[in-house]
């Protein structure tokens, strides 16, 4: 059953662009959410440092190496993205909570102005590139990285087509707006 989630295709047609503007699906094999037990904070982060050499991140971070990525999400909570055949259960279940959470999470690349005025219309947060924030993006849950030409944008599968229609309303207007309708 797990498989055939994770296999199913979205019923949005991505990747969206119009003029300079885009919103498109990224990959992602795994995600998993960790939360650290009570006072195996420093235990996780060097068990995670050793086996991936990478940090874990503070707030509001998101520290990476290769393909593998770990975005800060919440106070004691972060996701690991792609962390291959690593079996995070047995590496760090004794000292954490983890989740699979690979069939409940879409990551998305939106490409924005210089002024990210497409985010501006959605989401209630001053973009500051290279930091994540867990916020409300056209009313929605999300999980937002900010990236100098645009953000990382992580939605549940069940609110996918919501946002992705609310994301392409407000390209077309900020693309409409510049003339640059295509």
């Amino acid at each position: 059953m797990v498989d055939s989630l994770r296999k199913s295709e979205l019923t949005v047609n991505l990747p969206i662009k119009h003029g300079d503007l885009s919103l498109s699906q990224e990959v992602t094999n795994t995600i998993f959410s960790i939360m650290p037990f009570k006072g195996k904070h420093r235990k996780i982060a060097s068990r995670l440092k050793e086996e991936f050499n990478i940090d874990l991140p503070g707030p509001n971070l998101r520290t990476f190496k290769g393909e593998v990525s770990i975005y800060w999400v919440g106070l004691d909570q972060w996701f690991i993205i792609n962390s291959g055949d690593v079996d995070l259960f047995h590496l760090i279940s004794d000292d954490a909570a983890i989740t699979d959470q690979s069939d409940g999470w879409i990551k998305m690349s939106l490409i924005d102005t210089q002024n990210k005025d497409v985010l501006a219309r959605l989401c209630p947060v001053q973009p500051i590139v290279e930091t994540v924030v867990r916020t409300k993006l056209a009313g929605m849950m999300s999980i937002v990285f900010f990236t100098e030409n645009g953000a990382e944008l992580f939605f549940m599968r069940s609110m996918i087509e919501s946002a992705v229609n609310e994301i392409e309303i407000a390209i077309k207007s900020v693309a409409a707006q510049k003339g640059a309708n295509g």
